[in-house]
């Protein structure tokens, strides 16, 4: 019976799995109708300015957010720092703060008419001014929300590197300096860049903040010529180019991987590593900085603008944008990680290579910008026909595209949790008769349901933060607490906003600090 399912169970895999990524497909279909002419001249007087921009924005972006989350990562890991576990946590924090928000928190608070400028100019009895909305200081403020993704894949590459490596190179009388940069730095370089992936991939996405900030990116072009000014063709392009472009880091990616030197990480490990000894004074005010400017000073900022604005807000419009959030949040997670759960359940009980690359090719979906996966989802519908455009503005299709983009980080969780688990169970249940679905609710589900569960966690706060995707295929006077505080900053009322950014924070901050403990209830377990 078993054999007799196999392929009905890895054909259902495999077309899930297609179904999913189909949608991008239309891009490259549609972009083989575009004129030429329209094309050559596109290029010459715009492509290069949203490229130049893109590449500018993604750079800064990066080296802030080195200097933010890896020399912190470094002095944690590195020194006897107390409270590691803490640090940690308020580390992740930021990532509670969606970009656009945290740009607009600061652009009101920087901004010409906001109290910085104001406090200046009354101490100083000047009329100081200055321009908040340029790249790099869009650059600054993005950091600010994405190094914890660099920080948290350095912290693990630094604890992974065995104290085996730092003792062999003080025992052969080479310098903490030396050994920096010979061996830490070369040996953790792969981590690094893995983080700094995930922020490339999400300025990429980024549409809110850089429409606000008028900085011509690539997603803000292909939103421009899609809807302002109602040319698919030069879209469609767009999306085509930043698809080569994202394509192009991503062989990268895995080419540098795969010829990274092989570390003997079951060397003993050192996850309190005191390599370089005890802190001074200066390297914890180096610790408090970043979460000062990403997560406590944003959040003071919110508060302070909500309690003034708090008799102008009507609170049942509250209630109802925080219901649809959390509605599309619990519905779309619980979706995209049964799915992951059942694909790579598949992928386990039945080894077959193309089942394998269908998984490979969902975990890209992550790389693709929001607006690209709503434009093709867009093209799709109207290549099926009119009775499939109906479903345009519908949640069914919101979700859809939620899907795509989301499911390589239930993937990725739950997947690091299932490989730990040995074969040999899996053989036991086949020998007591236990079929696919009764193994994968039996046994798969309660030994990996702290993974479910943070995979869970993590898929909601993506979707409860994504803004293009929901701009774009959100059903007709449908908003969420992204959408809104959207709204509101393109309308200047940026101090207003603020109690639908901090209910979102809120909502966000309480799920990564819960995800934490999911971690580290989940060690324990495994330990």
């Amino acid at each position: 019976m078993e054999i007799k399912n196999k392929y009905f169970f890895l054909g259902g895999s495999a077309v899930l799995g297609f179904v999913i990524i189909l949608p991008i497909l239309f891009i490259i279909r549609n972009s083989f109708n575009i004129e030429y002419s329209e094309i050559a001249n596109f290029i010459d007087f715009k492509l290069l300015t949203y490229l130049t921009n893109t590449l500018k924005l993604t750079f800064y972006t990066c080296v802030f957010s080195i200097i933010l989350g890896v020399f912190p990562a470094f002095i944690i890991s590195m020194y006897a720092i107390k409270l590691k576990k803490l640090y940690d946590i308020l580390f992740i924090l930021p990532l509670a703060i969606p970009c656009y928000i945290m740009s607009f928190i600061y652009a009101d608070f920087f901004g010409y008419q906001g109290p910085f400028l104001s406090f200046l100019n009354k101490l100083s009895n000047q009329n100081i001014k200055f321009d908040i909305l340029n790249l790099e200081c869009l650059a600054f403020f993005f950091a600010l929300s994405l190094y914890p993704y660099v920080y948290a894949t350095s912290r693990i590459v630094f604890n992974l590197i065995g104290s085996n490596y730092l003792d062999l190179s003080q025992s052969l009388g080479v310098s903490k300096f030396a050994t920096l940069s010979r061996v830490i730095i070369p040996l953790s370089f792969s981590g690094v860049f893995s983080g700094l992936l995930l922020i490339i991939m999400e300025v990429f996405n980024e549409y809110g903040a850089v429409n606000y900030f008028g900085i011509e990116t690539f997603s803000n072009g292909i939103f421009s010529y899609w809807f302002s000014l109602d040319n698919k063709s030069l879209a469609i392009f767009l999306s085509l180019v930043l698809i080569v472009l994202i394509s192009i880091l991503l062989i990268f990616n895995y080419f540098m991987k795969k010829s990274n030197l092989k570390l003997s990480f079951n060397s003993k490990l050192s996850m309190n590593n005191n390599f370089m000894g005890k802190p001074h004074l200066m390297l914890y005010v180096i610790l408090l900085i970043p979460i000062l400017l990403g997560f406590v000073l944003p959040l003071v900022l919110l508060v302070q603008n909500t309690l003034d604005n708090i008799h102008n807000y009507h609170f049942d419009d509250i209630l109802n944008l925080l219901r649809n959030t959390i509605f599309l949040g619990l519905l779309s997670s619980l979706v995209i990680v049964t799915i992951a759960f059942y694909i790579l359940n598949v992928q386990r009980s039945f080894k077959s290579r193309f089942n394998s690359i269908i998984s490979q090719i969902l975990t890209t979906g992550y790389a693709i910008p929001g607006a690209i996966i709503g434009l093709s989802i867009m093209l799709g519908l109207k290549y099926m026909g009119d009775s499939y455009s109906a479903l345009i503005g519908t949640v069914f299709i919101l979700i859809y595209a939620y899907i795509f983009r989301f499911i390589s980080v239930a993937i990725f969780s739950v997947k690091s949790s299932l490989d730990r688990q040995p074969d040999m169970l899996d053989d036991q249940a086949k020998s007591l008769e236990l079929g696919f679905f009764k193994r994968l609710i039996k046994l798969h589900l309660p030994i990996n349901k702290y993974a479910i569960i943070y995979a869970f966690i993590l898929v909601f706060v993506d979707v409860v933060k994504e803004l293009p995707i929901t701009l774009i295929l959100r059903p007709f006077n449908f908003n969420t607490l992204a959408t809104q505080t959207y709204q509101y900053a393109t309308e200047e009322m940026l101090a207003y906003s603020s109690i639908y950014s901090l209910t979102l924070i809120i909502v966000c901050t309480l799920l990564l600090v819960f995800s934490q403990l999911i971690i580290n209830k989940e060690y324990v377990f495994r330990s």
